[in-house]
């Protein structure tokens, strides 16, 4: 008996528009193995669009002597199954066509020996699939159910067409530290990306950070506990925001994204003091950061930009970091940070670079930027050259692992 797993995405809102959107595997070829092996080989391909379905195509591609052998299937996100082919067309070599409801002819009463030949219906409709979520993982399994033949599926891609479901699709672990990309609680002030489908109708638009936030940008709010956080960016598939800086530490705030077509759901998260998250050059919030050096350059290998370059021992650098805590003076909401007077971070602030103890000369709101904090650092003396890890501590909470600064 084989055994598939797989994951089913599901929410049901209310409709706008028709799309149409077409998703490619972009991995290895998959092997098909022989009978005896009792094994489903299966594809995956992520469709990020959230999308009552109306319509589904499926292109597929495989080298196999015997298609006869075969069973190819579909699977949605839903998990709903529709059989392309189930042991058809005997010692028929390859497939390489499209699967349509529209066609008007079945694959397996045609049998077309030329590649690309095609659209053509499948064993059963796609329309199996209709009315469900396009949003999430679609599944080609494959197995050789007849002989001990082998080959390899080289190609697949579905395309959907669906009515745009309308309030924005987000959950718990889609909100991360902008910092650290981490999806664990949220600090008072703290930077943060959420992720998700039909965050906001239009395409990707930044907020002027050289003045005050709006907490409103292309018809998208964020809330926290019903306070509207101000805003830097917003996607159809990422917002970021700052978190209201007045969120109690022990207590739980409850998010929610709400674009022109409606809210979406609630998100519980846990609300610490600080969460120290050091901004770095890679997305995922590790390798290099983002660092300057005491003569003004770049902080890095030479691999970020012409100019950047390692740091001498016993030089200053700075670096920006999110989460750190309250400043004093306090710095408002969604405002850029004054250059006078600077705003110190009021919790102890220590680091460590490559292991040894850094002395910290300034740590407090980076001037002009909202919701930033710099941290000057002496680079300590005796350290091996090349990137060497960076570690900051607030208050006894410490910043991600594998961030690294360049030292000569």
């Amino acid at each position: 008996m084989k055994t598939i797993l797989f994951t089913a995405i599901f929410a049901s809102m209310a409709f706008s528009q028709t799309q149409t959107y077409t998703y490619t595997y972009s991995g290895v070829p998959m092997p098909i193995y022989p009978d005896d092996w009792d094994t489903v080989g299966v594809l995956s391909v992520f469709v990020p669009k959230s999308l009552a379905i109306t319509k589904v195509t499926a292109s597929v591609q495989v080298q196999y002597s015997g298609v006869g052998d075969l069973n190819v299937y579909l699977w949605s996100p839903a998990g709903t199954r529709t059989k392309l082919l189930e042991r058809n067309c005997g010692s028929l070599q390859n497939i390489d066509t499209t699967f349509d409801d529209a066609a008007s002819s079945m694959y397996s009463s045609f049998c077309p020996s030329e590649a690309g030949r095609g659209p053509f219906r499948g064993n059963e409709p796609l329309s199996n699939s209709v009315n469900e979520n396009g949003f999430g993982f679609w599944r080609l399994g494959v197995e050789n159910n007849g002989s001990g033949n082998t080959g390899t599926v080289t190609g697949f891609s579905i395309t959907v067409t669906g009515r745009v479901l309308g309030p924005p699709v987000t959950g718990s672990n889609l909100i991360l530290s902008t910092a650290t990309y981490d999806s664990g609680a949220v600090a008072p002030g703290d930077q943060i990306s959420i992720f998700g489908v039909n965050l906001v109708p239009t395409t990707g638009v930044r907020a002027d950070g050289t003045k005050a936030l709006p907490t409103t940008l292309s018809g998208t709010t964020v809330t926290f506990d019903g306070v509207a956080a101000p805003i830097y960016y917003v996607s159809d598939a990422l917002v970021q925001v700052q978190a209201p800086t007045n969120l109690t530490p022990g207590a739980t705030t409850r998010i929610v994204v709400s674009a022109s077509s409606g809210a979406g759901p609630t998100i519980q998260k846990a609300v610490v003091p600080t969460r120290p998250g050091i901004f770095t050059h890679e997305t995922g919030g590790m390798g290099q950061a983002r660092a300057i050096n005491e003569d003004g350059t770049q902080n890095g290998d030479g691999s970020i930009a012409t100019t950047d370059k390692p740091a001498a021992p016993g030089s200053v650098i700075q670096v920006f970091a999110a989460g750190l805590g309250p400043v004093d003076p306090p710095v408002g909401q969604g405002v850029p940070a004054p250059a006078t007077p600077l705003s110190k971070v009021v919790l102890p602030v220590t680091a460590t670079i490559g292991g040894k103890p850094a002395i910290v000369t300034y740590a407090g709101s980076a001037p002009t930027s909202v919701g930033s904090y710099q941290v000057n650092i002496v680079v300590p003396a005796l350290l091996p050259s090349g990137a060497n890890r960076l570690v900051l501590s607030v208050d006894g909470n410490y910043s991600q692992a594998g961030v690294t600064i360049t030292v000569r």
